[in-house]
């Protein structure tokens, strides 16, 4: 088995193991006793994006110890989520590297570089939560976190598009309409924050381009090699 084949199935490998932990991550949250602030409809994207203690009202305070337990527990799994979902990005993109698709090297770095990111954010979100829970204010660490969590969206819509490029190189015209859509909620969540809403409305845009990497996995590896 070439070593390009063995790329190709540790990208499906992880895209399972991405899979569970979006489904651990994503099991409904307790009610809380205020709403999720700027349009959000996701508890983790209400917190990343929070940009003043009155965005972490849901998760503040003594009514908010429930959805603030909800919420560790969740950050708890995100530790280990980027390793698998930009962890099948960056063996998709070395096995097409091995198959002397040399572009695709660029994608992989990327892809490495966003799963530094997310640990980055994770880590400020882990101390804010932690804040809250000993009663003190983060407001200190909000653009810490707001910073951390564009370098991270941006690096993915990076490596998004440059795969659609590196497979419209490849002659693949249709696969390489999916992995671009994945930049579409990330450019209009960026330019129409604080509002999360219309980021909310278009993120299946990004569930789209996720899933396209292991389609993509799939299709490489009936083509031989």
């Amino acid at each position: 088995m070439s070593l390009s084949r063995i790329f190709l199935l540790f990208s499906l490998a992880l895209t399972v193991a991405a899979l569970v932990l979006a489904y651990l991550m994503g099991q409904p949250a307790p009610a809380g006793a205020a709403a999720l602030p700027n349009g959000h409809e996701r508890e983790i994207l209400a917190l990343y994006f929070a940009r003043s203690l009155d965005d972490l009202a849901f998760i503040t305070g003594a009514e908010g110890a429930a959805l603030r337990e909800y919420m560790i527990g969740v950050q708890a799994l995100d530790m280990y989520f980027p390793f698998a979902f930009a962890g099948l990005a960056a063996c998709l993109f070395v096995a097409l590297g091995l198959r002397g698709v040399h572009l695709a090297w660029l994608g992989a770095l990327v892809a490495v570089f966003v799963i530094g990111a997310d640990l980055a954010e994770n880590e400020v979100a882990n101390r804010i939560l932690a804040d809250l829970e000993a009663g003190a204010d983060p407001t200190e660490r909000l653009d810490a976190l707001n910073s951390h969590s564009w370098i991270k969206w941006w690096a993915i819509a990076g490596y998004m598009v440059w795969m659609s490029l590196v497979l419209l190189l490849e002659k693949r015209r249709i696969l390489a309409l999916f992995p671009v859509l994945g930049a579409v909620p990330i450019a209009i969540g960026w330019f129409t924050q604080p509002d999360g809403s219309v980021m909310a409305m278009t993120y299946p845009l990004l569930v789209v381009a996720m899933l396209s990497f292991p389609v993509i996995a799939i299709v490489y590896l009936r083509a031989g090699k």
